[in-house]
């Protein structure tokens, strides 16, 4: 039976968890226990923050490729959707669908957007109190611009937030849950949208009664990870990093007495670093709040992965586990990681690894010469055409489309290298060495990338690498990647199958 997981992101951690997810999907991870499709749904209000739409771009050219590829069966291989795509059974890919929209939040203080100014300042004969409210909110909150989020305080979070549970998304988000879906969240404990959206999230998936089909929701699988800590900024004004410790500290025992000891979740997952932390750019949100990928975040999509794959295993007791590597190093590769984490990711990250950089420094030699890209050339059936031509390379789906994901997919293995604690799985590799990519790995024979042009000569001509049916145009590109990198890295033992 085909399965569906809801994955709810809530704030810029939840933007970045589901990017990092995004970029291993790409490289051919994919869930178990027939979870087929995966409906990311983003919460914040923060509709200009830089890493929610990078990870909407992310998101919208994941669907674009994978839309042009027939059947994929490695990379792309997990399906990615919105909740229109489902309720309105579209095929429109906008990004927009991947974000649940706040209303009022728009060029509005959160005074405006309580009504403080309408309430009264007569405490003794009136139905509201100007004065009370005072005491719960400081002027500052008051005055703060709902549109950049609500600055690490989540008193406030938990009054704006509370609106997107009655809104149509959310509705459509139970029209189209069935028996055997799941749903996981994501959070960060330590700042104002995830740490008020959770609990509030949590609430109203197991108790809102009116939500449609809400009998299979409430007894659904549930999975979250809330993340601690796990970075610093280089000052403090309206959010204090300095703060994030003793806000953690708080909302964990809030949790612990109404979600954990209830068990209103199956699996909870925490993750954090303490101590070894860089400090990033200062910024309360908007365009400038860009934070660089860290490796904290691919071990919450990890946290997901290892979900779907216990997921029929699950109790009704809560069940709290916790992210952890096998040496502690300042600089993590991939023989760093525990045997399952290795065994899920080494393969599939050096296989696409290998496939970007070779369309980067391999590729422009070998266009045009080596006989996989050649055409006028009787070698494809009775084709004279190579589907991997100069016309493909040189189309705008190409260059919009592949050359812009693996941008991003680099940027985010550069960015998590240049963290703290670093992941640097890889070593910098030039047309020469292009196989002694990964470190630690020496492989045998020839190193340069004339042996991916050997490989993509032999199998190009193989059932499955051209399509069979229209407007699948990355089906050869992806297909013959995905099993030429597979070939030659099992052969030189650099991954094992």
């Amino acid at each position: 039976m085909a399965r569906k997981l809801y994955i709810f992101g809530i704030g810029g951690t939840g933007s970045r968890v589901l990017k990092a997810l995004t970029m291993l999907f790409a490289s051919g991870c994919s869930l178990e226990n027939n979870f087929d499709t995966v409906i990311p749904i983003i919460i914040d209000p923060d509709t200009s923050n830089g890493d929610l739409n990078r990870t909407k771009d992310i998101l919208r050219l994941y669907q674009a490729i994978r839309n042009q590829v027939q059947q994929p069966d490695d990379f792309f291989k997990q399906e990615i959707k919105t909740i229109n795509e489902l309720a309105n059974n579209s095929e429109v890919v906008n990004p927009e669908y991947f974000q649940f929209k706040l209303e009022g939040v728009e060029q509005s203080t959160f005074g405006e957007y309580i009504g403080f100014d309408n309430l009264s300042n007569d405490y003794i004969t009136a139905k509201d109190d100007k004065s009370f409210t005072k005491l719960l909110y400081s002027n500052r909150n008051l005055k703060s611009d709902l549109n950049v989020g609500f600055k690490g305080n989540p008193n406030m979070g938990s009054i704006v937030l509370n609106q997107f549970t009655n809104s149509e998304n959310f509705k459509k988000f139970g029209q189209t849950f069935n028996d055997g879906d799941a749903i996981f969240i994501i959070n960060s404990i330590f700042g104002g949208t995830g740490a008020a959206g959770f609990p509030l999230l949590l609430k109203n998936l197991r108790g809102n009664q009116k939500l449609p089909r809400h009998a299979k929701i409430k007894d659904s699988p549930i999975g979250g990870i809330t993340y601690l800590p796990y970075f610093a900024l280089n000052k403090q004004d309206e959010i204090n990093s300095e703060s994030f410790e003793e806000k953690a500290k708080i909302a964990i025992d809030y949790y612990n007495r109404t979600i954990i000891s209830r068990n209103r979740i199956n699996t909870l997952y925490f993750v954090g670093n303490k101590g070894n932390t860089k400090h990033l750019e200062y910024s309360v949100g908007g365009e400038e709040q860009k934070n660089d990928a860290h490796f904290l975040e691919m071990a919450g999509a990890l946290a997901i992965l290892d979900f779907c794959k216990n997921v029929d295993k699950i109790s009704d007791n809560t069940v709290i586990k916790e992210f952890g590597i096998e040496n502690a190093t300042e600089n993590i590769t991939f023989n760093d990681l525990n045997l399952d984490n290795l065994k899920e990711i080494k393969g599939p990250l050096t296989k696409f690894k290998l496939y970007t950089e070779y369309l980067k420094k391999g590729l422009p030699k070998a266009l045009n010469v080596s006989r996989w890209t050649k055409s006028n050339i009787k070698f494809v059936g009775k084709s004279k055409n190579s589907p991997l031509d100069k016309n493909y390379f040189n189309s705008s789906g190409y260059k919009i489309q592949i050359e812009a994901f693996n941008n991003h997919f680099n940027d985010w293995l550069n960015e998590m290298g240049e963290n703290k604690p670093a992941f640097n799985p890889f070593q910098a590799i030039t047309w020469d060495n292009a196989l002694s990519l990964v470190k630690g790995n020496t492989p045998k024979g020839i190193k340069s990338f004339k042996a991916i042009d050997i490989e993509n000569c032999q199998i190009i001509e193989k059932p499955g690498i051209t399509p069979t049916i229209e407007n699948k145009d990355h089906t050869p590109l992806i297909k013959l990647f995905g099993r030429t990198t597979t070939n030659l890295l099992e052969k030189r033992n650099i991954i094992n199958s």
